[in-house]
């Protein structure tokens, strides 16, 4: 970590200093109150701050330092000689995430900082986590497959507007086609976009709803058959399925059953099997989306996310990446997982939605 010390006695400053390089921490130093401040503006990872400074003292500094906006985050543990509790309870009141007693020892000043590494590093790994995502979604490729089913449109409509009366029946159902397609492809993205933040706003909804209730038999059924009819392979996909209740609405179900299924046959070739089973497990129910085809790398799996596509050199895929981005988001909001893996014998992916299951009594 970064720290930051403050504090007035030179060999209690030096001594800490030492103490905090020895054990591979960086170290910047200040004397006083005001030069604290200052120093703080670097941002360090930690602060260290003596409460009985001159001037400005340690509830000064602190109260300085969160009232710099990039600062204000930033954990803060007093030094003091001062034991009493209402001192204490000051410090707190403040915001201070340790008050730490003089005379103390290495130990507990080591032990503290530990106490703060352990704390922060979930939150640091969540927050660039958030940061790659949002650099993800906002380095996608969003105009052109957004806009390559419009050209269809626009480009049939302006042949119709300039040479309409010329056209010949055999030509106009051509370019009609020409015209749907590219309207039927723009309305399935539009369609998996909303879906998408329709299951981020669930997500992130302070009070998420719980009254959800579904039949997997038919969502999982309904979602494979679609799927398969789609991509003209009805023959290769098969389905079994138990009964049971789970907690989302069937459209959500049906529809990450529609991703995982889609995803099974566009990696794999016609002929292969993709079996689709959804088996009662204790109070777990597990749909698992097994297929034969290219499968995935470690690599791959480890970095499922919206906007995230695989092997599109080797492979034209139309979408925006958000399939299993979709899936996953579906299993947090009925309280689930979602895993994907190798098949255990031969090439081929195994894709599991594991949901709670709704007490029937």
């Amino acid at each position: 970590m970064n720290i930051l010390i403050i504090e007035d006695e030179a060999d209690i400053r030096r001594t800490l200093q030492e103490l905090l390089e020895i054990n591979g921490h960086s170290v910047i130093a200040a004397a006083t109150g005001p030069e604290g401040v200052s120093l703080a503006a670097r941002r360090p990872d930690l602060i260290l701050c003596d409460v009985g400074l001159p001037g400005l003292d340690g509830f000064g500094v602190i109260t300085a330092v969160q009232q710099i906006p990039e600062c204000a985050a930033i954990p803060f543990i007093f030094l003091t000689a001062r034991a009493e509790r209402e001192a204490q309870r000051q410090a707190m009141a403040l915001g201070a995430d340790d008050y730490i007693t003089k005379p103390f020892t290495e130990r507990d000043i080591l032990d503290a900082i530990a106490a703060r590494v352990r704390r922060q590093k979930p939150l640091r790994e969540r927050i660039e986590q958030l940061m790659a995502e949002r650099k993800r979604e906002a380095s996608a490729n969003w105009s052109h497959e957004l806009l390559t089913p419009l050209n269809g449109v626009l480009g049939g409509l302006e042949l119709l507007e300039l040479e309409g009366g010329q056209v010949s029946p055999g030509e106009l159902k051509e370019l009609l086609t020409l015209i749907r397609g590219g309207a039927e492809r723009q309305e399935k993205l539009s369609r998996k976009l909303i879906h998408h933040y329709e299951l981020e706003q669930v997500i992130n909804a302070p009070n998420r709803p719980s009254s959800f209730r579904c039949d997997p038999v038919a969502c999982v059924n309904a979602g494979a058959t679609q799927t398969a009819t789609e991509h003209h392979r009805t023959a290769d996909v098969t389905v079994r399925c138990e009964p049971g209740l789970l907690p989302l609405p069937n459209r959500y179900l049906t529809k990450a059953v529609e991703e995982l299924v889609g995803n099974a046959l566009r990696f794999s070739s016609p002929g292969q099997p993709v079996v689709v089973t959804g088996q009662r497990i204790d109070q777990i129910y597990r749909i698992a989306i097994s297929d034969t085809g290219c499968g995935m790398t470690a690599d791959q799996r480890d970095h499922v996310g919206p906007f995230a596509q695989f092997e599109r050199k080797g492979r034209e895929q139309q979408g925006l990446g958000l399939g299993l981005a979709i899936v996953r988001n579906t299993a947090l909001i009925a309280g689930g997982s979602f895993t994907l893996q190798d098949q255990p014998h031969g090439p081929g992916l195994i894709a599991s939605l594991e949901l709670p299951l709704v007490p029937t009594t």
